[in-house]
């Protein structure tokens, strides 16, 4: 089954593909041509589904393998809605940068940076992807989805991102899978997800000052700078630079507030 979802008129699947090659690993994928977004979800219900995403001129296509019902779908389109990050407007910025000779190239690929279907994932994603080089991060965070994650019973060789229950219910397995020291901070942020989820899954629509998000991310286990980095992005907290205040002073990042941060990721995000 599949169903329609409108798109702010700055978005662009395509663009937002290109735009992340980086960030797209397990349970994500992309078709041959660049066009169509392909993830494993695990439902609320427990259901394990493919879904694909795709753009079109009416608006987002989403589909399913399963016949799903209208909670399912609700729940379903809300994840898109986060991952995709369509309540999210980029007007302001892009008139501003389009008038810029050192940006005006890199938002024509666009300026949407993909991220997960809640926090969780993209704290999992921030402890890999913020402490190895990427080939490496990425070859792990695979490894974890693969061996912890739920079946796709379609497809036994795709599985859902675990949730952070299975992981802590897999200990000595996610130690023996990653090694003692980051098994043992996948498993502490697991334990603190679960206590503070509530919390966590609120930070991207709580009007709370950058010191006080950042003192609640940074008191989770593991998340030091590289990993704070990340999430600062995936909560859209533009406003955060990586390595402030000597990286804002060196490139004029400062001038972009409160766009500094995606100014940032825009030069530097790799490609």
């Amino acid at each position: 089954m599949h169903w329609i979802l409108t798109v702010p008129p700055d978005f662009s699947l395509k663009q937002l593909i290109q735009r992340s090659r980086w960030m797209i690993l397990p349970p994500f994928s992309v078709n041959r041509a660049g066009e169509c977004l392909e993830r494993v979800e695990r439902l609320s219900s427990g259901h394990i589904i493919a879904m694909t995403i795709t753009q079109a001129l009416t608006g987002l296509h989403v589909g399913a393998d399963l016949h799903l019902n209208a909670a399912q779908v609700e729940e379903l389109s809300q994840k898109t809605w986060r991952m995709l990050r369509l309540g999210e407007s980029f007007s302001p910025f892009l008139q501003r940068a389009r008038n810029d000779i050192r940006l005006r190239r890199l938002v024509q690929l666009g300026v949407r940076f993909l991220r997960g279907a809640d926090f969780f994932e993209d704290l999992l994603k921030a402890l890999f992807l913020g402490r190895a080089p990427h080939p490496e991060a990425a070859q792990q965070f695979a490894q974890l989805v693969d061996t912890f994650g739920d079946v796709l019973p379609s497809n036994p060789t795709r599985h859902a991102l675990p949730t952070a229950q299975q992981l802590l219910e897999q200990e000595g397995a996610i130690v023996r899978s990653l090694g003692a020291e980051q098994g043992a901070t996948v498993l502490h942020a697991a334990a603190t997800y679960q206590r503070h989820a509530a919390a966590l899954e609120a930070l991207p629509s709580t009007p709370l000052a950058l010191p006080d998000v950042l003192s609640q991310l940074h008191g989770i286990p593991g998340v030091a700078d590289g990993a704070c980095d990340y999430l600062l992005l995936a909560l859209g907290r533009y406003d955060g630079i990586p390595g402030a205040p000597i990286s804002a002073s060196a490139s004029g990042l400062e001038q972009w507030q409160p766009w500094s941060g995606l100014v940032y990721w825009l030069e530097h995000s790799p490609q």
